[in-house]
Order: structure tokens, then sequence, then C-alpha cells
């Protein structure tokens, strides 16, 4: 009887290097990334000192992608880069027992030899090496030089100083290998939970450089604030394979979360004893509304031990547990069980805090609301008519209807209303009238499309389009379509005066002049300059006021021959890696100086449905025990809460809300909605035109007072029981009487 061994296919091989990364630059740089925090754990386990710099170096070459991913680790000598000559050889130190990421000896190979020019380039006791890894004929190639002598030169070429690795790859488009932007590999790096542990660890530094560009970003992450739900302890047994230690680690985010994608914010991240990302999952409860603000962390003990006795417990692409293995699914079992009750005790709390509130108080809050929401419509976003007075007599449109009118020259951020003015003898009610906008730029507010209705004496039917555009020098086109017939107007986007009159006499100014950004996503503002008063060759300074906001560039050089009208405008890049913090970004030149406000948010705002308004039907009143503030405003939901426990209004609202009904709560209550909702009303209506961002907050405040003075009283007499004022002030004038 003949023995043998059976052996792979190269074809399966370049199968699996080719699914590795897919011909993506961003999966590759995980790869390579992760390779590189390895080289960094072999030196601490050795108790050696580094820096734990990982550069990640960015270049075009026309329509090509050049990426190298760097590091001042331990490099690798000549033997160990033979180690890559066998495929899926253990050659990252997981076999020995290190704390390392590389579990199959496939990531580096896969992420070089799937793209073009993969190449690693190591230094180790002034020896240097180069390996070039490939795709040939449907085989993996290699081809090693070295070792040889670490000279000044190579050492210059390759950014090394002492001991360190550089892998290089190129992204070609011809070969169907995607080159990302700038900006995209930034975001998808910086938020990707398989780097989240590198991400957060204080003991390393990742760097995105593009040296042609002259940018350079620090790559970090911050978890969501949050209050802690769970945490535990606890062992799952599994038949054959031995005991589990898991801890499990859960906390409940302010507001929800994205539950989906490799850059979400929610669910648990799932580590090994080692620290090293495995998982990022809700599991089952993925989709669960009731669990979209969990976050936390789970460390599953004994994983490395089973990797080692090569269980299939991890997904051959590194993109999660398998979960059909009998280890994984008895230990996801029991987190599922835990969410559960934690899901459960959300329901319990959502339906606990409505049956707080009964249908009388809940009409009361409704009626308030709806006035709330009128007055926000009315003073936050002004509307200007650029047609003429309903009263006027209107002509026939000649066409049968028409757009009035026919151009116009708008404010860029206000909000302007032409007519649609319809002949309902030539168009009968019940026909639809379709609204677009030939430019992103000019957003239509509200409906896309009406339909005709009725108008006394089959008159001229004058129905309004409200507009807004984003963007200054923007020229579109407004139409309406009946059919195949169409009306048009033409719409010019300028600046703001104040905005100009700021600009001409401190000569720098920010347009917008407050953004707010996504965590590690950046977003862009105008930086314009009068070059009348900042002259041709005065370098103006960018700085941000908060480490965790950055902005690009740092130095703005004026060149007059960027100047139309005497205006040049530069384009300036913020991002920021933790999440509700409010920066001010300076731009500073000669004693003058403009001012960006810069809002990090968790998520993205997200528009609320037509036609709900800026706030919600009722307030929301939350028992955290230790509250640091008495109220606050959801933008996603616009739902206003109390914290029914601090101090003062604890003291009028009484505990568990048992004193919500007497009259002393009734009128807090309405004090604490109206001056929330004025506040947010009032920044709402003046964000667009304070140029000088330091003054803001005064604007704001006295807007918010004028509101209270103007409506103060309309919102009270909505929220307060008349019922219960008549019978105080009843017995307050027999007490005046009797004394």
């Amino acid at each position: 009887m003949e023995r043998f061994d059976i052996l792979a296919d190269p074809r399966l091989i370049a199968r699996f290097v080719r699914a590795g990364t897919q011909g993506d630059a961003v999966r590759a740089l995980l790869e390579l990334i992760t390779n590189s925090d390895d080289s960094y754990r072999r030196l601490e386990a050795q108790g050696l000192a580094h820096e734990g710099v990982i550069e990640v170096l960015y270049e075009k070459d026309g329509v090509r992608g050049r990426f190298s991913v760097r590091d001042a680790g331990e490099g690798m000598s000549y033997d160990t880069v033979s180690a890559f000559r066998r495929y899926g050889a253990a050659t990252s130190g997981f076999k020995d027992g290190q704390s390392v990421t590389g579990f199959f000896g496939t990531g580096a190979k896969n992420a070089l030899a799937s793209m073009t020019d993969g190449r690693i380039c190591t230094l180790k006791k002034n020896s240097f090496c180069e390996l070039r890894l490939f795709l040939r004929d449907d085989c993996l190639k290699g081809e090693l030089d070295g070792p040889q002598v670490a000279t000044e030169n190579v050492r210059s070429r390759h950014g090394i100083t002492g001991d360190g690795t550089v892998a290089h790859f190129v992204a070609d488009p011809a070969k169907g290998q995607k080159v990302p932007r700038f900006d995209t590999v930034y975001e998808n790096l910086a938020n990707h939970w398989r780097l989240r542990k590198i991400m957060t660890n204080p003991r390393r530094k990742v760097w995105l450089v593009d040296d042609a560009e002259r940018k350079r970003r620090r790559l970090g992450y911050t978890m969501p604030s949050g209050e802690e739900r769970l945490n535990q302890h606890f062992a799952v047994p599994c038949e054959n394979y031995g005991e589990f230690p898991i801890h499990l680690s859960i906390r409940r985010a302010e507001s929800e979360l994205q539950q989906e994608g490799a850059d979400r914010p929610g669910g648990l991240l799932i580590i090994d004893d080692a620290g090293v990302a495995l998982d990022m999952s809700l599991f089952k409860y993925d989709r669960e509304p009731l669990a979209a603000r969990l976050f936390g962390e789970v460390t599953f003990g004994g994983f490395r031990k089973l990797l080692s006795s090569e269980e299939p417990v991890l997904d051959e692409k590194r993109e999660g547990l398998n979960r059909s293995h009998p280890a994984c699914k008895a230990v996801i079992a029991e987190i599922e069980k835990r969410i559960e009750s934690l899901v459960q005790e959300e329901s319990r709390q959502q339906k606990e805090a409505r049956s707080k509130i009964d249908d009388e108080e809940r009409m009361r809050y409704r009626d308030a609301f709806r006035i709330l929401n009128e007055i926000a419509e009315a003073e936050a976003v002004e509307v200007h008519n650029l047609g003429q007075e309903p009263a006027a007599i209107i002509e026939p449109p000649p066409d049968g209807f028409c757009l009035y009118p026919e151009s116009a020259h708008v404010t860029v951020g206000k909000r302007y209303a032409f007519e649609v003015r319809v002949d309902t003898q030539r168009f009968r009610p019940g026909t639809l009238v379709r609204i677009g906008s030939s430019h992103p730029k000019l957003q239509i507010i509200g409906n896309l499309e009406f339909k005709v209705s009725k108008v006394a004496n089959a008159g001229i039917l004058r129905r309004f389009v409200t507009v807004q555009g984003t963007e200054v020098g923007t020229r579109a086109i407004l139409q309406a379509a009946i059919g195949k017939q169409t009306a048009k107007a033409t719409v010019f986007v300028e600046p703001e005066k104040e905005e100009d009159h700021y600009l001409f006499e401190n000569g720098l100014v920010f347009r917008p002049e407050s953004l707010t950004v996504r965590i590690n996503r950046p977003r862009r503002a105008l930086l314009r300059v009068y070059v009348k008063v900042i002259e041709g060759g005065s370098k103006i300074a960018l700085k941000s006021d908060d480490d965790s906001v950055q902005v690009w560039p740092e130095e703005v050089l004026v060149n007059e021959a960027d100047a139309r009208r005497h205006v040049a405008e530069y384009e300036v890049e913020v991002s920021g890696n933790k999440p509700d913090v409010t920066a001010i970004v300076i731009a500073e030149c000669e004693g003058r100086d403009a001012l960006l406000e810069v809002n990090v948010r968790m998520d993205e705002e997200k528009e609320k449905p037509r036609g709900q308004g800026m706030f919600s039907s009722e307030p929301y009143f939350d028992e955290d025990p230790e509250p640091l503030e008495r109220t606050r405003y959801s933008k996603e939901t616009g739902k206003i809460t109390i914290y029914a426990n601090f101090p003062s209004l604890r003291f009028y609202l009484g505990e568990n809300l048992r004193h919500k009904k007497t009259l002393a709560a009734q009128v807090l209550v309405a004090d604490l909605i109206a001056e929330r909702c004025f506040f947010e009303t009032a920044r709402l209506k003046k964000r667009d035109v304070a140029i000088s961002p330091e003054a803001l907050p005064d604007r704001i405040r006295n807007e918010a007072q004028e509101l209270s003075r103007k409506h103060g009283l309309r919102v009270h007499k909505a929220l307060v029981d008349p019922a219960l004022l008549q019978k105080d002030q009843a017995e307050s004038t027999q007490t005046t009487a009797r004394s």
C-alpha cells in the first residue's frame, strides 16, 4: 500500500490569495497594519522599548495608487523572510504562543500578491532583505534579494533608521484594483473594527501620510460614551472542547448607534485572550431596534488554544467567528441570553416611560409642541416670498402654467418661495405637477409633487415651492412639469451680505462658519481671503483648540493670482476622532483671524420625517440617578429629555415623579420645555448669520430671551392645567381677603 501527501494545487492557493483582499487596497492595508502591530507586540513581549509608530503612506501616480505601511519594529532576518516560501506557514509567532494577530500565515502574502508590485523591504541588525510576491499564470510566486548590508542609501530610500519593515504595493484600476481617495482610506482605517484595539492603544501612533499633498493625519478611534449595563465573568462549557472563560462588558449609549458595517460604532467587539479583534456583532440582535444603543466588548478566553489545535473557529477571510463551530455556537448562545435580558429591560423601560404620561397630559403636550413647532417654523426658517402678494390680481399664464418669477438671485443658506401658477380651466383638479432642480446645491424643501386642487370660480391656482441654495456661485434651473410640458425659472446663489461686509473689513472668513462632522469623516470648508487686506505672500496659520480635531493644511500661503474679484478661496479639511466634541479652528494672519466651529458627532444627523417639525409630541422623563444637566434636546428624534433627578427638579417633581401633576411641577416643566425649545430655535436661526463665532452664544441667548417674551405665555397656557391655576388663584384670593 502506497501512502502519500495530497498537495494543494497552485490554482487553489491563487483563489485564496485573490479572495483575501478582492483587489481592495483598504483590505490589504488592514493586513499590513496588523502585521506592524504584531511586530511591536513581539518587542513588548521581550520587554524592549519602541515608539509604536506605524505609517501608512499614500501616493497617487496618475490613475494608480501607491501604498506602503512602515514600522520601526523588530524587522526580519533573512531566515524569517525565507519562511514566506510556504503559504500558510506560521511566520507571525502565533504558533510559539506570542500575542499576535497573524493566525494563518496568509495575511501579508494575500495583501501583497493580490495587488500589483507587492513587496516587503525589511532591515534587521544592519542587514537588508527585499521580498517580492506576485501571481503569475495562477501560481503564487516570490523573489527574494539579500541579505545585503543596509547602507545609508538603502535606509534613506525606505525611511527606516534602525530595525523595521516597510511593505509596498500598487493598486492599478486596469487590473480591477480599487484606488480609494485619501479621505476614504482615512475613514475606513480609523473606523474599522479589526483595527479598533490598535487605534485605541496608547502605545501605538498610526499616521496616514500623503507627502505629495503634504497631508499627515493621526488615525485614532474613540468609543461612544455610555452607561455600563453589564459586566460579567462567566464560563461556557462545550462538549469535547472544555470550558471557555468569558468576560462580557455591555454599555448603553446616549443615542442609537449604527449596528451594521465594518465601521459600526455599536455592537460587541469580540477579542481573544491577547486582545486581538476577532469579530464585531450583536449576533441575532444586530437589527433589533431595542438593541440599537448597545455596545461593548467580549473577551473569548481559550480561543487561541482552539486555533493552535487547527480548529476552524475563525472565518478564513478574517471576517469574524465561524458561527457554526460548536465552541463558537455555545459562547454566542450565552452572550445572546444576556443581550436578551437587556433588550427586555429596554422594552420595559420604554413602556414604563410611556405609561408615566396619561391621556390628559399627552393632549396638553401635543398642543404645546404643535405650538412650539409652529414657532420654530416661523422664527427659525424664514421663507422669503419671491412672488406677488396673495391679494394681487394674476393674469392667466400664457401656456396654462408657469413659475414666478422666471429668475431670482437668492442668498446662500436662506429659503425662498417661488410660485407655481396653474390655470385650472386648462388643467383640471387632480392633474399631477412635478417639481425638480437641475443642481444638487439648489435644494427643494418639501414635497416634489402635488395635485392641482379646486379654486373658486375656476381661477388661477397659486402653489408655493420653497428652495434653498447651499453653495455660492451655483446657477440652477428650477422646473415644474405637467406631463411633457415644463415651466422653468433660473436661480443664482449669492453670498450673505453680512459675510461680505465682514470679509472686506477683517480680510478673512470661513464659509460656512460651523460644521458638523462624523467621527473620522473629514469635511471641507472654504477659507475666503480678501487680498486687499491680507496681501499676497502672507502666511495664514490654521490650528484647532482641541487635539482631537485636526485641520489641514496647517498653513496657507496667500497668492493674489488665486483671487477672483480680489477674493481668494482655499479649501480647508477638518476631522475629529472623539464624539461629542465642539472645537474652534482658528485661521490667523497679522493680528486678524477667522473662526470655524466644528462639532464632532458619532453619527450623521438624521433628517426627521417631513411634517414632524423640530420637536416631537411629548417629553421623555429620564430618571438617571446622577444627571449632569436639567434638559437635553436630540436633533435625531426631536425629543426633549427632562432629567427628573436633577436636584432642583426632583424638589418639585418628587421621587418617581409623584408630584408631577401639582401646579408647581407643571409650571416648572413648562419653563423647562419652553426654555430648551426657544434656545434650540434661536440656535438654528442664528447659526448662519453670526460672522464672529465668539459672539454666537450671546446672540443665541438674546434671541432665545426674545422668543420667550413673544411666545412664552402661549406655551405656558398650553402646558399648565387651567383648573389647577384657577384653584390656586382662588385660594390665594381667599387668603388675602382673610388677612
